[in-house]
């Protein structure tokens, strides 16, 4: 049986889309299985009438935390609100803050927002607090919210804590594991259930797959969801080398193999890699490598550290490599590791990402902390099923 996203089946939900005015949450990720935007399949069957923007663009051309500002889209020539906006123009009183509800003038144009964008099943991912953002809107404004579903393209392991309250952000909106196992339409039945969201909601679920499936087992078009995820190891190693994003280590943005390598420009990477390899990590290997970032940290300045090899998908615990990771750096070079000073007197980012200050403080083995956070995942399964829709 074919997979087939939400919006491949747009045709067999016309009762939750016709004679409504939509507004659509997309990126470049949004296509249907016959490589047509989502902006064109929906605007040649349905009353499109707003496009509305997350990170990366609606378009997916812009790069992570890039200011995104209201437009028209040339191809189709509707109007694009930004939901990723620097709020220095709003009149906020931070101006580090940024604005991610839909504005008003887009709210009295739709009657409903539909959201197709694809996720990559990792809670420091921004789309699903995108989706968080327009579900409350969409109740306060008593607008309609459907979602068009697309596959956890990580399939449904859960892995990693659930966050701490103290250290929801943007880059975890919601208590949910690391690795949470959930497709964006799950994770906005949680949203309504566990967070009060209860707007008018409805999904659109993806048709023939099942949670033992990665995304590149369901024929599907693969588009990268952001400019740094270009292939399913990147997608699958986010979920642990992104949490260098909290370090002066490089996570490899800026090279053609972000997520796949991590390195410093004080790292020996014989040394690294040798440490790695003793810790015989399931589905993984490691080789030398050398890098040159073209942007974000260390720009321009040689990197060394590994390449990381996915062997075995399945066998791949993400979340640990990226606790293993920082052990192993911190340790091996104390005088030079660091994680990022919070700014302003803020958090650390560490913490917001983890959502723990566990790994900051140091003062727990990797051991300790992945045994309390495999308890933590295991108590979440049963949330993820009192919300689940697929087997």
């Amino acid at each position: 049986m074919a997979v087939l996203c939400g919006i491949d089946r747009i045709g067999e939900y016309e009762r939750v889309l016709r004679g409504k005015r939509l507004g659509l949450v997309t990126g470049g990720s949004g296509v249907n299985r016959r490589f047509v935007s989502s902006i064109e399949a929906l605007k040649e069957k349905y009353a499109l009438t707003a496009l509305l923007a997350p990170e990366h663009g609606i378009r997916g051309e812009k790069q992570g935390g890039v200011d995104i500002e209201g437009s028209v889209d040339v191809h189709s020539g509707l109007p694009v609100y930004s939901l990723f906006e620097d709020a220095i123009d709003t009149g906020a009183s931070d101006p580090a803050a940024r604005v991610y509800m839909p504005p008003e003038e887009a709210l009295n144009r739709v009657d409903a927002i539909a959201v197709d964008i694809q996720d990559v099943g990792c809670r420091y991912y921004t789309y699903p607090s995108t989706l968080y953002y327009v579900m409350k809107a969409c109740r306060a404004a008593q607008k309609e919210c459907v979602i068009l579903d697309r596959p956890n393209p990580i399939g449904g392991t859960i892995q990693g804590n659930t966050h701490r309250e103290e250290n929801l952000s943007f880059i975890g909106i919601a208590r949910v594991p690391i690795r949470h196992g959930m497709t964006m339409g799950e994770l906005g039945r949680l949203y309504q259930g566990q967070y009060g969201l209860d707007c008018e909601l409805s999904v659109v679920p993806v048709g023939g797959w099942n949670r033992d499936m990665y995304y590149d087992e369901t024929g599907l078009p693969r588009i990268c969801p952001s400019p740094n995820l270009p292939n399913m190891d990147a997608m699958l190693l986010y979920s642990g080398t992104c949490m260098l994003a909290g370090t002066n280590v490089s996570d490899a943005r800026g090279t053609t193999r972000p997520f796949e390598m991590v390195g410093a420009p004080y790292i020996e990477p014989f040394a690294l890699k040798e440490a790695l390899d003793h810790l015989h990590l399931p589905g993984l290997a490691f080789s030398v490598t050398y890098f040159i970032p073209s942007f974000f940290k260390y720009a321009g300045q040689v990197c060394a550290g590994v390449q990381i090899h996915v062997l075995d998908k399945r066998a791949v615990d993400p979340v640990a490599l990226g606790v293993r990771l920082i052990d192993t750096v911190r340790r091996l070079w104390p005088e030079d590791f660091a994680f990022r000073e919070p700014q302003k007197g803020g958090r650390y980012h560490i913490d917001i990402e983890t959502g723990t200050d566990e790994i900051r403080l140091g003062e727990k083995t990797p051991e300790a902390i992945l045994s309390g956070w495999a308890k933590e995942a295991e108590a979440f399964s049963s949330v993820r099923d009192r919300y689940g829709l697929y087997e």
